[in-house]
């Protein structure tokens, strides 16, 4: 990203921040009306309940993908087997909402500044995703996946991360410090759905889940590469299983990644 593009974006990112701590109107980070109800964090109440919500009844239960069809291609794209580390799937994914609409514009606003006022109240949502699926009942551990150093730099915090923080305390479930990135690479979101699943791959390792049964948490879930990737490094690891609980699944795996925030 060129710099000027980049320094637009961290300008927007702090005036995003002042705006919701009171240092101007406050207003929702998403459509700019004044905000009315405090229990949304910095989103208006209006924009929450504008979010697309993801169907399960009409998704695949494996990677998320919404309306898969007969043979979800998304599935197609990952091995089974035994667990030697290659990237797999989960056995189920479930997810929040539909990375579209007003759920576009809190996510993006989350990772540009307002996470201090979205964490929480997007964190409560997904919780009640994890108890109406039933994964509070299958998991031992809270496992976030995380962003590559340098984009951590750029925003000043991991956005998979801090989420799992606070799921963690709604689902009286640890959170643990399991996956660590081998390298970094270019943004998933340049990339096509064969590039995400060569760049993801091997980029993940992971200890301390040995015999536990592990809940993945990420923000957006696109192709599912960067999942799958960091789900077979859990199995390697031992883990007895790994679900998958994402803020947001795209609408179409290939046609409308989300630019990298």
């Amino acid at each position: 990203m060129g710099g000027g593009a980049g320094a637009r974006r961290s300008l927007l990112g702090r005036l995003c921040a002042l705006a919701l701590r009171g240092a101007v109107p406050s207003v929702c980070a998403v459509c700019s009306a004044p905000r009315r109800d405090a229990g949304g964090g910095g989103v208006c109440g209006r924009c929450w309940a504008e979010a697309l919500r993801w169907d399960a009844a009409r998704s695949c239960a494996r990677c998320g993908l919404p309306d898969p069809g007969r043979e979800c291609p998304d599935c197609r794209r990952w091995p089974g087997g035994p667990p030697d580390g290659a990237p797999r799937l989960p056995g189920r994914t479930v997810a929040w909402g539909l990375y579209a609409g007003s759920l576009r514009g809190i996510l993006r606003a989350y990772k540009l500044g307002a996470q201090d006022l979205i964490a929480a109240p997007l964190a409560r949502r997904l919780a009640g995703a994890a108890v109406e699926a039933g994964l509070d009942r299958q998991v031992d551990l809270v496992v976030a996946v995380p962003s590559t150093r340098s984009r951590n730099r750029r925003r000043g915090f991991d956005p998979a991360p801090l989420l799992a923080d606070e799921l963690s305390r709604h689902l009286r479930r640890p959170r643990r410090t399991a996956l660590r990135r081998r390298r970094d690479g270019p943004p998933q979101s340049a990339l096509g759905a064969a590039e995400r699943a060569a760049n993801a791959a091997g980029v993940f390792s992971a200890r301390g889940v040995a015999g536990r049964r592990v809940l993945l948490v990420d923000d957006i879930l696109t192709t599912g590469a960067t999942v799958a990737s960091a789900t077979g490094a859990l199995l390697l690891a031992g883990a007895a299983s790994v679900d998958a609980l994402v803020a947001a699944r795209t609408p179409d795996s290939g046609a409308h990644a989300p630019a990298e925030a």
